[in-house]
């Protein structure tokens, strides 16, 4: 009992150390979501000017539109937690990611992963022959733009390069704290089609728009924004993920500690009253016994005194 009130007094502080740390991060993630929607309604005006060119012309607005075939090197960005105790948040992040890296070996290409959260690295170093190029737990803070910036740095430099052909990531993206779905999406090269959106859709004319300096060099500056949004996003989502998985597998863990100890009271309680009625049992024969040994006697007395 004593056993299971310590750990009891674990979890519950444990959840409510995550609901504190979700409260905060669920705000910051949904002021992200916006901002990146705003990103992407910006970029999307500018569909007149990217539909329609090539690689090559995509290429000179900017080198994160260089799409390489064929594809040689991979990197991936897996994001998980640093600790256990959050129910299946970590694994279900691990199985995604080592699906697809059997996937890319297979088919000859060279892999690397960058790991954010030991729990990540930890797997990868029993379950995969993949390269950790990089590994690093996440800070009390949660998320930081010292990772966003450190990150970003990595997957910009591996891929222009030429370290890398695709940068992916591994992450989960959070709803609710009961819903949680792992994603694998791809950062780079970054699809033009998927910034422009659907044709016609509120794009205005080409003609429509005048820049200054240029439209290649704001474009450009705006994918570096994208990007880094795009990263903030990820790890944003998976640490409130994370979170939410940790409140809610602490919060049952308190319950199922809750029922045990009332188990174990019961149990206890009946014990105790078997034992005590016990004792009683053999308190009462042991008076019985001492009372007709006593009469016994008292009757060898009379009898020895009436022989005489």
């Amino acid at each position: 009992m004593r056993a299971v009130e310590g750990i009891q007094t674990v979890t519950r502080t444990l959840a409510t150390v995550s609901s504190a740390k979700l409260s905060r991060t669920r705000r910051q993630a949904a002021g992200m979501r916006d901002y990146a929607e705003q990103m992407r309604q910006i970029l999307h005006r500018q569909q007149g000017y990217l539909a329609g060119k090539s690689p090559a012309e995509l290429a000179g607005i900017s080198p994160y539109f260089v799409v390489r075939e064929p594809v040689r090197a991979v990197t991936l960005l897996l994001v998980t937690g640093d600790r256990g105790m959050c129910g299946n948040y970590n694994q279900a992040a691990h199985r995604i990611a080592l699906e697809f890296i059997e996937e890319r070996m297979a088919a000859g290409q060279q892999l690397e992963v960058i790991t954010k959260g030991m729990k990540g690295e930890r797997y990868l170093g029993r379950k995969s022959a993949a390269p950790v190029l990089h590994s690093e737990g996440w800070p009390r803070a949660g998320v930081t733009e010292e990772d966003v910036e450190r990150l970003f740095g990595l997957v910009s430099e591996r891929f222009l390069g030429g370290e890398a052909d695709e940068v992916w990531a591994v992450y989960t993206r959070f709803h609710t704290p009961l819903r949680r779905v792992p994603r694998l999406v791809r950062l780079l090269p970054v699809a033009a089609e998927r910034l422009a959106g659907a044709a016609g859709e509120d794009a205005g004319p080409a003609d429509s728009w005048s820049y200054e300096p240029s439209f290649s060099a704001i474009l450009d500056e705006l994918i570096g924004a994208f990007l880094r949004i795009q990263l903030e996003d990820v790890l944003l989502e998976s640490y409130a993920s994370e979170q939410g998985a940790r409140m809610v597998t602490m919060e049952e863990a308190t319950e199922r500690a809750d029922r045990s100890l009332h188990e174990m009271r019961m149990r206890y309680n009946r014990l105790r009253r078997e034992a005590i009625t016990t004792d009683l049992i053999g308190v009462l024969f042991a008076t019985q016994v001492r009372a007709e040994e006593e009469r016994g006697h008292t009757h060898s007395r009379d009898g020895a005194s009436g022989g005489r």
